[in-house]
């Protein structure tokens, strides 16, 4: 409005009226919001790893202006939502946290997307229209393909008696396909097992059983180490578990077989005669020698009762008896029933260690005497 200031003016213009001019002002604040990746990208992790993006509006709005976020595969990140911005405070920047979320595939790197969109209904109608902007993630995976052998008490330790011991195995990550585990024993005639594991994506983290079983030989070879290989079937299996270098358990088995003789008296006792009468027992090792093993048969009285010896027992044959043959010896005397005894022992020289400990066993013989007292009259002519 422009008006004459009539007190300072010239009374001719005293009555002039007032004239108006309109004048226009534009607007230079348009509705929107701005996003700022703080560091460039946004990258978490599984393991719970996070990273940050801010949000500011980009003029003064009259009410409330409420944004939503949300994240497009909440398996990989995840946001917290609403965010409101006033009149107040629409110039202050709000912190978006984006956490990493972890799971058990091997997946690799991730990527999903935020989307932050303005809420119509809850906001101030100049920003109804705003258009939704996006946010894009990185998760970075934490799962490694992988398997785990627990021995659950320490270490395998079996029988040749059939003993058993357990160890398990499990997956360290969910495979997409199955995964087939082989086992391997280095030494069956040790130990053994039976079979493979096959793990699915179901049951991936179920720890499964592997029953080592001790093996009876006859040797006597003390306590002998063996090994389990657990090797993964890369043919049928998940191919990211395909590098996986193979595990070895170790597995000792006990021998139960203990070097010794068994002496076996047929009849139940050797009874012979001077009359060159014979009687026999058999003898036979208790378990298999890695070399010979010679057993010298010494009667203690010749002159009553002899005896074949030595005995040599091999690999082979040890655990086919041998006959021992004794033979009675004649003598002129009118002596009775003569009791000797004959020793078994083995000849440490002459064979396996393991036998050397072993004790001597004996055998009592009865020779039968053929004399009878009394004299012989011859007349010549």
């Amino acid at each position: 409005t422009i008006s004459v200031n009539d007190a300072l003016s010239h009374d001719d213009f005293d009555d002039l009226q007032d004239q108006t001019i309109n004048a226009s002002n534009t607007d230079d604040d348009v509705a929107g919001f701005t996003i700022n990746e703080l560091n460039g990208s946004v990258e978490v992790t599984e393991a719970g790893g996070t990273d940050t993006f801010t949000v500011v509006l980009d003029a003064q709005p009259t009410s409330n202006v409420v944004l939503t976020l949300t994240s497009n595969d909440i398996g990989e990140s995840s946001v917290s939502s609403p965010i409101t911005f006033t009149a107040a405070n629409w110039d202050t920047p709000q912190t978006v946290t984006v956490t990493g979320i972890d799971d058990d595939i091997i997946d690799g790197e991730q990527g999903s997307s935020i989307t932050i969109s303005i809420d119509d209904a809850n906001s101030d109608n100049d920003f109804d229209s705003i258009p939704d902007q996006t946010v894009s993630v990185l998760t970075a995976d934490d799962d490694v393909a992988g398997f785990t052998v627990d021995q659950l008490d320490g270490s395998v330790e079996v029988t040749e008696a059939g003993g058993t011991d357990t160890f398990t195995v499990v997956l360290d990550a969910q495979p997409t396909s199955d995964v087939v585990i082989a086992l391997t024993s280095s030494d069956t005639g040790e130990a053994t097992i039976s079979g493979s594991l096959t793990f699915t994506p179901a049951n991936w983290d179920t720890p499964q059983t592997v029953t080592v079983t001790g093996v009876d030989d006859n040797l006597i070879d003390g306590t002998i180490a063996s090994s389990i290989a657990v090797t993964i079937v890369d043919a049928i299996s998940d191919n990211d578990f395909d590098s996986i270098p193979d595990q070895t358990v170790s597995v000792s088995t006990t021998d139960d077989d203990v070097a010794g003789f068994t002496v076996d008296q047929l009849d139940g006792s050797v009874e012979v005669t001077e009359a060159g009468g014979t009687d026999t027992f058999t003898v036979v090792l208790d378990a298999q020698p890695t070399s010979d093993v010679v057993i010298t048969v010494v009667s203690s009285d010749t002159g009553e009762a002899t005896v074949n010896s030595p005995l040599t027992f091999t690999s082979a044959n040890w655990d086919t008896p041998q006959t021992v043959t004794i033979t009675g010896i004649d003598d002129d005397l009118v002596d009775g029933t003569i009791t000797s005894t004959i020793t078994l022992a083995v000849d440490d020289a002459n064979a396996d260690d393991s036998f050397d400990a072993v004790a001597d066993q004996t055998v009592s013989a009865t020779t039968t005497d053929d004399d009878v007292a009394g004299f012989t009259v011859d007349q010549l002519d």
